[in-house]
């Protein structure tokens, strides 16, 4: 029901921009204002390679998080591991986990950790997230198979500026954010400094399994978390000089940031803890150098930075929590995640350079070299873990190592007077690792290495019919090498597995794009991924691994609507169905199967109304709806047989009668109005009802999120 309800207004979406023709001589003017505001948004959608920008700027006064921004977005379904702070990942057109790429204003963030992941990082402190989907440009050079996200901080050269907000919701939720910076009044010299702040306990209800003790037979509750609290803070201080002969721009950053973060479950929520505790923290310093020469033919980008990033898993408590929150007593165990217990210290010294140049070869042509290198090494203790036999040291206190290459190289080209656009990229790949994966009989047996080299190449090309309407196709072969962290794990829930082999994918994307001066904008895209040797992180019990499951292949379609009328109420709507499955695999059964734990359908709805002069003159007030629809989904393989019988499985119900197996229809709705007090936002407050019907959301393994909640947050800005 929710289904066909969102697909008819999807439909009445695109045949309403035939209803609207008497604004004529509006829209001249509106057409002036589109120019003007040719948002550094617009000129990255519009190019050759297929990317979404995730609008932040204009709900930056809302309640929202980055989560629930890009859950809104076509084509990306994030999949969260609980409430606040909890881990997350990205799910985009088929490809999820380090299968996608993350960067901070165009650098790999794999040296801040998870503290700047989405999940947590307030959208006051976001210009815009740039979503690449497909072929990354020459910038973002990676080894990415299924694409990138840019995560673009706000950068202000203005004279002097302040941002703040607060927030607060259910289950204890606060949330604090500050921007500040100044400039001279030469312009020359610069400093600033960002901060925020997350806390909540996370004790929202859940439905767990409780197994009577007399019985034996299981049944479930609907219980409160116990045992889940987060809390972090992240600070930088920047300064430096712009506008010098020798520098466009030298900043120096340092950067620290903590996490405290309590463990109630592990992979799955089928056995509860109640003193599983976790943390990092690390000081970063940062530099960066960007000059443009020859009449800015030329433009050199250097980052650079080192830092050692420490993390800390603790599970010693002698025994075992229920649901309920009670402890029982187990003097034969060491812990309770594991038999064996816990007290595992581990620190990764991080080294990562970043260089890119881009020279203009000729009005047309634009040549483009981008090299990043990273350097990794873990070592740590755990004296609950395994030793060598002759000399009982810790495995873990031998260093294991990742080094990575990769080297894009790019040529950006137009045609026909700027409407045909062509970018040809050729990318090296090169990794090596080594480390212990258990215990052997002495340091110098038992290295599990890896070492690997891959060439990629990639085209994308745009054909502008007008200045609001183009098709665009773009295709690459590539592959991904595995990351540190998925030979490694994460000291805590995910095991190390060093046997694991490079992500190999042939990908193709094929859109069109059209748009009006004033009201309607419509965007298709249809994506075809060939992938062998997928890494995802499989489900072994209470830990998970990241494996390879091999010869993936699958096609998908995206679209995504926007109409304004009137210049007040904007309504949007995207969905997203992909199809990918297994093929040339020795068991019958699992021929053709979908891949396990990965939404196949998902779509969203959101309406936003303005109204002015409501309080005070010049004032506005926001009111706002947001539908999300996910279609069930399966934990395990199943034979395709047994997939509902509608129509592109859709409709109709699984042959598996499981509902262990099967993560239910999801409807979520949220409601929320802003107020602002000027339209430069100086002062704002918002509200926010989330899950209104508090509806059972689960993601990845069935991990249930939050139901209903309440938020409000109150924003403070001076430019």
């Amino acid at each position: 029901m929710g289904m066909r309800f969102l697909l008819s207004v999807l439909f009445l979406l695109v045949i309403s921009h035939g209803f609207a023709q008497n604004d004529t001589i509006k829209n001249i003017n509106l057409k002036e204002v589109l120019v003007t505001g040719a948002s550094k948004s617009k000129i990255i959608e519009q190019q050759a390679i297929k990317t979404t920008v995730v609008d932040v700027k204009s709900v930056s006064a809302q309640t929202a998080n980055l989560s629930e921004l890009m859950n809104r977005t076509v084509g990306l379904r994030v999949r969260q591991t609980g409430g606040l702070g909890s881990s997350v990942n990205l799910m985009m057109n088929g490809f999820e986990g380090k299968a996608i790429k993350y960067f901070k204003d165009g650098i790999p963030m794999d040296y801040l950790g998870s503290a700047f992941s989405f999940s947590i990082v307030p959208i006051n402190q976001i210009d815009r997230i740039e979503v690449y989907k497909g072929v990354l440009p020459t910038a973002l050079g990676a080894d990415a198979l299924g694409g990138g996200v840019n995560i673009v901080t706000k950068q202000s050269v203005t004279r002097r500026n302040l941002d703040a907000s607060y927030q607060y919701g259910s289950f204890n939720t606060h949330r604090v954010s500050l921007l500040t910076s100044a400039t001279d009044a030469s312009g020359k010299f610069f400093i600033g400094g960002d901060f925020f702040y997350n806390h909540s306990d996370n004790d929202y209800e859940v439905s767990v399994p409780i197994v009577d003790s007399e019985t034996a037979v299981s049944h479930r509750e609907k219980l409160p978390l116990f045992h889940n609290r987060f809390t972090n803070i992240y600070g930088e201080l920047f300064g430096g000089v712009r506008n010098q002969k020798w520098a466009d721009e030298l900043r120096f950053g340092l950067t620290y940031f903590n996490i405290d973060r309590d463990n109630n479950y592990g992979v799955t929520m089928d056995t509860p803890f109640g003193k599983v505790v976790s943390g990092a923290h690390s000081v970063i310093p940062t530099i960066r150098y960007q000059k443009k020469l020859f009449d800015n033919r030329l433009k050199l980008d250097q980052f650079l930075v080192y830092n050692t990033l420490y993390t800390n898993y603790t599970d010693t408590i002698k025994g075992v929590y229920d649901w309920y929150g009670n402890f029982t007593s187990v003097p034969s165990r060491n812990g309770e995640a594991t038999n064996d217990g816990s007290l595992t210290k581990l620190q990764y010294e991080n080294f990562i350079s970043r260089s890119n140049a881009s020279f203009r070869l000729h009005p047309s042509h634009e040549a483009e070299l981008n090299v990043v290198y990273s350097k990794i090494t873990r070592t740590g203790s755990n004296p609950f873990g395994d030793t060598y036999p002759q000399s009982g040291e810790d495995v873990l206190s031998t260093p294991a190592k990742y080094e990575k290459l990769v080297l894009a190289l790019g040529l950006k080209s137009f045609f026909m007077e700027g409407k045909l656009t062509n970018n040809l990229l050729f990318k090296y790949f090169k990794a090596k690792g080594k480390g212990y994966s258990g215990s052997y009989a002495s340091e110098e047996e038992g290295w599990d290495k890896q070492s690997t080299d891959r060439f990629g190449v990639g085209e994308a090309i745009k054909y502008s019919f007008s200045e609001y309407s183009f098709i665009r196709m773009s295709t690459e072969s590539t592959v991904r090498l595995p990351e540190q962290s998925d030979f490694f794990g994460d000291g805590s829930f995910i095991a190390s597995n060093f046997l694991l082999k490079p992500e190999r994918s042939y990908n193709l994307n094929l859109g069109a794009y059209y748009s009006t001066p004033s009201s309607l904008t419509a965007d298709l895209n249809l994506f075809y991924r060939r992938t062998y040797d997928l890494i995802l992180l499989i489900n072994t019990g209470i830990l998970g691994k990241y494996q390879n499951v091999n010869k993936v292949k699958g096609l998908g379609m995206e679209f995504d609507i926007a109409y304004t009328f009137f210049r007040r109420l904007k309504i949007n709507g995207n969905f997203t169905y992909q199809d990918f499955r297994l093929f040339g695999q020795s068991d019958a059964a699992y021929e053709d199967a979908r891949l396990r734990n990965t939404p196949y359908f998902f779509a969203n709805i959101g309406a936003n109304i303005l109204f002015n002069n409501v309080i005070r003159k010049q004032d506005q007030l926001s009111i706002y709806w947001n539908y999300g629809f996910v279609r069930e989904y399966y934990l395990n393989y199943i034979p395709k047989e047994y997939e509902p019988d509608g129509f592109l499985g859709l409709w109709g119900k699984p042959g598996v009668n499981v509902d262990a197996l099967i993560i239910p229809n999801q409807n979520l709705h949220s409601v929320g109005c802003t107020w602002q007090l000027n339209p430069a936002g100086t002062l704002a407050l918002s509200l926010e009802m989330k899950n209104i019907f508090d509806a059972a959301v689960f993601d990845n393994y069935r991990i249930q999120n939050a139901g209903r909640s309440a938020h409000v947050k109150i924003s403070f800005a001076i430019n």
